[in-house]
């Protein structure tokens, strides 16, 4: 597969239209795509199709090829990020061409009589330079697993331990593998894709691991999702459904997030469920005799919502661990307080919350280069300056 410098400008001048109305016309290519082939909706994550963060994300990397299509390797983070998704989720090579397909033909469509057969060809092009890109990476990834076919898919794991961690509910899960096969080490920072069945259909979602492996479990937490349009799926069934002994589909762990090596000071600034991750992170640091170079900035709606305080706490002194809940809102003096020059801050919660958090380190003028986010939502659908998240189709 190649393409011509023409082509590639082609791409380029295209690039402000995709930064106006990318969501609209990759929401356009979900609505088509699913509608001839229903079973890909096994692999997509329904509820952020139903409320747009799907198509953004999407739109978002389109705009971001399109803008560096002389230059793709400046898009390897995004690329492996995106890899490590896929591969979580069993996209598969023979799934690129229907999406090649349906993404031109919402490109037409939205173009109308302006979609040329020169730039229906160019983003052809342009689609097979990308999608190989992304089938060579996710093939590495396969492999990692090794030779066990099976374990590039979704195996089934029993459910050893459920329990009740915090006000919420915010519900723990431990599971193992009692088929005889290997249960694959990760690095914290890494999820874990649980995949439930519910009315007739799969519904997937990731989940953060909670701490450093011990050879044979794999430990998320969970949070009641009631409040929220649309609920969510996945986490409610599972809390309300799936009990000790049964058993989940997962797939092994994936994700690019992680601790910075050799760094002299790491501060971790959770919004509620997102202590989650951040957890794991802290106690790989305790396990490697580091945690005195942690501080934890943990934002709950009251004391019964701090997940994990009880097991925190012991690891980090009060000076480590600060606590804002009932009332108290975090102000940017607190996290100047908490920053050093040498700080890398790692980021999880609500996109509100995250989005405030990067507004304070912003205004204390802390490198970008040192801020590390770790979103619930597709990730790419929370830049900065990106595709503008508007769009009338719906995708589902």
């Amino acid at each position: 597969m190649s393409i011509t410098e023409e082509q590639k400008q082609i791409v380029k001048s295209t690039a402000s239209a995709l930064k106006e109305n990318g969501k609209e016309i990759t929401s356009i290519f979900y609505k088509h795509m699913f509608e001839a082939h229903p079973e890909l909706l096994n692999i997509f994550n329904r509820t952020n199709q139903k409320v747009g963060t799907q198509p953004l994300a999407l739109a978002n990397t389109i705009y971001y090829a399109a803008e560096n299509i002389e230059h793709l390797d400046v898009l390897a983070p995004q690329v492996a990020l995106i890899a490590h998704k896929h591969r979580a989720l069993t996209v598969l090579p023979e799934h690129y061409p229907i999406v090649g397909k349906y993404l031109l033909i919402a490109i037409k469509e939205f173009l109308g009589d302006n979609g040329t057969q020169e730039i229906l060809d160019a983003w052809g092009a342009a689609y097979g330079i990308i999608a190989k890109i992304f089938i060579d990476a996710e093939q590495e990834l396969y492999n990692e697993l090794g030779p066990d076919e099976h374990d590039k898919g979704f195996v089934p794991l029993n459910i050893v331990k459920k329990e009740t961690v915090a006000s919420g509910p915010i519900v723990a899960l431990t599971l193992e593998r009692h088929d005889g096969g290997k249960m694959h080490t990760y690095h914290p920072g890494q999820y874990i894709t649980l995949r439930i069945t519910k009315d007739g259909s799969f519904h997937n979602r990731h989940y953060s691991l909670l701490e450093p492996f011990d050879g044979k479990t794999y430990r998320v937490a969970i949070k009641d999702e009631v409040d929220c349009d649309p609920k969510g799926v996945v986490s409610n069934e599972i809390i309300d459904n799936y009990k000790v002994g049964d058993t989940i589909l997962t797939s092994f762990p994936a994700g690019t997030f992680k601790l910075v090596k050799d760094v002299k000071h790491h501060l971790f600034v959770a919004g509620g469920i997102g202590i989650t991750v951040l957890s794991s992170l802290i106690l790989e640091l305790h396990k490697e005799n580091k945690a005195n170079s942690a501080t934890l900035i943990h934002c709950a709606a009251t004391q019964e919502h701090a997940a994990f305080a009880d097991q925190l706490k012991p690891i980090l002194s009060e000076n480590q661990y600060k606590l804002f809940c009932q009332g108290e809102k975090l102000a940017k003096d607190d996290l100047q307080r908490a920053l050093t020059v040498d700080s890398h801050v790692y980021i999880c919660g609500s996109l509100p919350f995250m989005n405030k958090i990067q507004d304070y380190l912003a205004e204390c003028n802390h490198p970008a280069s040192q801020i590390h986010i770790e979103a619930f939502q597709p990730s790419l659908s929370i830049l900065r300056d990106a595709v503008k998240d508007n769009a009338k189709t719906k995708s589902l």
